[in-house]
């Protein structure tokens, strides 16, 4: 006697509900995109006893007679019609299978008309067998009516979620459908109250109808959706809002190219809020790859990747002063808020923020050994400082033997200048160019003094901004050095002693890893012992601190993310300037004028670089509105 055998088709239906309703919220996905295919300008979603009973009311097309008895068979569907059909998707829908599968495991009513039809139709459905069929008087549109959700499956019925946690899925899946359908108006009802009611007019109004006002108010159109700045930063990414061709999806391509775009804003644990709307070829991509289709490959990857990553990069960075933090001295709670953001240990910075101010050179060259404009010869590679910011607070109470230093006996001669022994001064990363005064970056912003050695004070027309004067040099920094590496421009210059340094295991064999990557930034790393390695070639680049803790630093901070980032963040930050280093009026404006040049205002791990507080706002505080 055979031992296989073709299921009943009560079983087979029961089996592809499984799959098409895992919960009340995919069930209610399922049917609303069966009212969007019916070109409904109208949903209404009634949900009650934890999502098992549920009321769906549209003004879409409707359906004859006919066509409501065969919708709820399997596989039968208005979608496609060939094979072909399949991977040039349109529409929401094509299996067929929602309808049969939502029948076959609860007690359904479809009640539907059509604007041709004088009396509308009705059908009830138990356990997926029709039950009764009348004719009804109705407006246009189709009204399904679902009880007992899962009444003939108890393993599923055990697995429902309380009450408020199937209720949130419930609300999460109509808030993604309207968030796209802005020509649609939405509601949602649950247990008698409506806790989504959009106007179905544009999506600025479904921006604010489903997620307020402060929302509105901090994103940005752009040609591919909308971006929130940093004021929007969540703790999960569900606040990335991807649709493909119109339909919600997860893309793992897309994800990465959002938070890569937002690489250097967020702060660790923080991700953005974003809505993308990518329209695509329907044979570009792939849509049939789960029943639930909310996942999706592309047949380019890559380019997809590169076409998200750039445009939101663009549109991101063209204003990016957004990002700026305002106080409002009214407002206490938001004042502690930013208080606690800046003493907040869990960032990706893992120095010692306040430091001691660094000396100066133990032993600096006679007046009459000064040679301007030359080049000076030393005996390991000296490195050039673009200015005296760099130039005062650098190291040299244990490095000085590397440097020969040019020291001006008078203000109005030149900066102070550590000179390069080669001839490829052109190709070096410098700290900060120094800037004309005036100028034209700088704008209406005037430097006032500095707080604790730590924050540069600014003046404007209409405000007060405070910068942190670490976070500025190391933006500056890490600009100069991801553009030098993106263009391959960081050279190396061989040391005549080599550094030897001892490491332990594990670092061992991330430099055997990375041996490729070191040499891209200009160091030439080879394997001495055991335990040891030496340096002997490194990068043009201005090391405020020695090599061998810079290189340190870089091998801590390897893990994780794009490694060519890390480098370049770690690199920066290392040599930045610290809080608790005294500047001169002179060097903050350097400063300051160097990052409105650079245009970018967070910091590589995400954090404001300014905050402000406006003469208004301190007018009211004294009383003086």
């Amino acid at each position: 006697m055979n031992k296989i055998k073709i299921l009943d088709e009560s079983v087979s239906n029961i089996i592809a509900a499984g799959e098409v309703v895992e919960n009340p919220a995919s069930m209610i996905k399922e049917l609303i995109e069966n009212s969007l295919d019916a070109n409904a300008k109208s949903i209404r979603i009634e949900v009650k006893n934890s999502g098992r009973d549920v009321k769906i009311s549209d003004t879409g097309v409707g359906m004859e007679k006919e066509d409501l008895f065969l919708c709820v068979e399997r596989h039968a569907t208005s979608k496609i019609r060939e094979k072909g059909d399949i991977f040039n998707l349109t529409s929401y829908g094509f299996r067929g299978e929602a309808l049969a599968s939502i029948g076959s495991i609860s007690k359904l009513i479809i009640s539907t008309k059509t604007s041709n039809s004088k009396v509308g139709h009705k059908i009830n459905l138990l356990a997926g067998k029709i039950t009764k069929y009348e004719e009804i008087a109705k407006t246009d549109g189709t009204e399904i009516v679902i009880k007992d959700l899962f009444f003939n499956m108890p393993a599923r019925l055990k697995f429902l979620r309380k009450k408020s946690t199937e209720y949130g899925k419930i609300r999460e899946i109509v808030l993604k459908e309207a968030l796209y359908n802005v020509g649609v108006s939405f509601s949602l009802t649950l247990d008698g109250r409506e806790v989504i009611k959009t106007s179905g007019t544009k999506i600025e109004n479904t921006i604010l109808e489903l997620f307020g006002r402060n929302t509105l108010k901090n994103v940005t159109k752009f040609s591919l959706g909308y971006w929130g700045n940093t004021e929007l930063l969540k703790s999960n990414k569900e606040s990335i809002y991807t649709y493909v061709n119109g339909r919600y999806v997860k893309s793992k391509t897309i994800e990465k190219a959002v938070l890569d775009a937002y690489y250097t804003k967020l702060v660790r644990g923080k991700y953005p809020f974003t809505i993308i709307f990518f329209e695509i070829s329907p044979e570009m991509v792939d849509v049939n790859v789960h029943p639930s289709k909310k996942i999706v490959k592309f047949v380019d990857e890559g380019r997809v990747y590169k076409e998200i990553l750039d445009q939101l990069t663009e549109a991101i960075y063209s204003d990016d002063r957004k990002n700026s933090i305002t106080i409002n001295v009214e407002d206490r709670t938001q004042r502690l808020e930013v208080e606690k953001n800046l003493e907040a240990p869990n960032n990706l910075m893992n120095l010692d923020e306040i430091e001691n101010l660094i000396g100066t050179p133990k032993a600096l060259p006679k007046q009459d050994e000064i040679i301007k404009n030359k080049v000076v010869k030393t005996e390991q590679p000296s490195l050039n400082l673009e200015n005296k910011v760099a130039e005062r607070i650098a190291k040299a109470a244990k490095h000085s033997e590397q440097y020969e230093i040019m020291n001006p006996s008078s203000p109005d001669q030149e900066p102070p200048r550590i000179v390069e022994s080669t001839d490829k001064e052109e190709e070096k990363v410098g700290v900060i160019q120094e800037l004309p005064k005036n100028n034209e970056n700088l704008g209406n912003h005037k430097v006032i003094g500095q707080l604790h050695n730590m924050y540069i004070l600014v003046e404007t027309d209409e405000e007060l901004e405070i910068y942190d004067q670490h976070i500025v040099h190391e933006r500056i920094l890490y600009e100069k050095l991801k553009e030098k590496h993106y263009k391959e421009k960081i050279s190396m210059q061989s040391l005549l002693v080599p550094i030897k340094l001892e490491l332990n295991g594990y670092e061992v064999e991330v430099v055997r890893d990375n041996i490729d990557l070191f040499n891209e930034f200009g160091f030439e790393v080879e394997e001495f012992g055991d335990n040891e390695i030496l340096i002997r070639g490194i990068p043009i680049f201005d090391f405020r601190v020695s090599v061998e803790e810079t290189f340190r630093d870089l091998l801590e901070n390897l893990g994780g993310g794009d490694p060519r980032e890390r480098v370049i963040i770690s690199m920066s930050c290392k040599n930045a300037i610290k809080a608790g280093e005294k500047l001169t009026l002179e060097e903050m404006e350097i400063l300051v004028e160097g990052l409105h040049k650079v245009g970018k205002y967070t910091c590589p791990h995400g954090r404001p670089i300014i905050l402000k507080m406006t003469f208004d706002e301190m007018n009211k505080k004294f009383n003086r509105k």
